[in-house]
């Protein structure tokens, strides 16, 4: 049971942590546009700090004391930022 529980871990410190980032990185973006920044700006600032939110979430992955803990603070951080660019990108 450990070897599956050490890959989910991986996947989640992985995958899991590039899929937050990138709806991270783009609600981000649509948050910056919608406060006057420039779009050019907005997309830059984002794309370089996702650098910093990836590294911090595939620690934190890590860091939790279990898998399922690290799967549901991904969806649900994950869903929030879905959310985000639903709401505020369509405008």
């Amino acid at each position: 049971m450990e070897r599956w529980s050490l890959a989910s871990r991986v996947l989640a410190g992985t995958l899991g942590a590039y899929a937050l980032t990138a709806l991270l990185t783009a609600a981000l973006s649509v948050l910056l546009i919608q406060f006057g920044v420039d779009p050019v700006e907005a997309a830059t600032g984002a794309t370089i700090s996702s650098f910093a939110v990836f590294t911090v979430a595939a620690m934190a992955v890590f860091h939790a004391r279990s898998v399922m803990k690290a799967w549901v603070w991904l969806a649900l951080i994950g869903a929030a930022c879905g959310m985000v660019v639903l709401l505020l990108g369509a405008q």
